[in-house]
């Protein structure tokens, strides 16, 4: 009696198309996964580049916040002197009489 050394029957027997079809169904997985990391990339890419230009924007508003707070400054300054010069003349005015 021969026995042969590969068993024979349905359960013994591969099925290429499921192989295959497996095979597609990693390589997809693995497609989409890496298409997955290179979006995250890319949107923490976009964030950050957003964040970069409305700092950049904050920092010229600081910018012009000081000037006109230092130009406020010295216009109170001025407007003080004007005053203090009114107040003089007043006085002046006031000791004549």
């Amino acid at each position: 009696m021969l026995v042969s050394p590969t068993p024979i029957g349905p359960r013994h027997q591969t099925h290429p198309q499921l192989a295959t079809a497996i095979s597609v169904m990693q390589l997809f997985v693995l497609v989409v996964g890496v298409a997955g990391v290179f979006i995250t990339l890319g949107r923490k890419d976009a964030i950050l580049d957003r964040q970069d230009r409305d700092l950049s924007e904050l920092r010229s508003i600081v910018g012009d916040l000081v000037k006109s707070q230092v130009l406020g400054a010295a216009n109170d300054q001025k407007h003080g002197e004007a005053l203090q010069q009114v107040a003089n003349r007043l006085d002046r005015l006031e000791g004549r009489r």
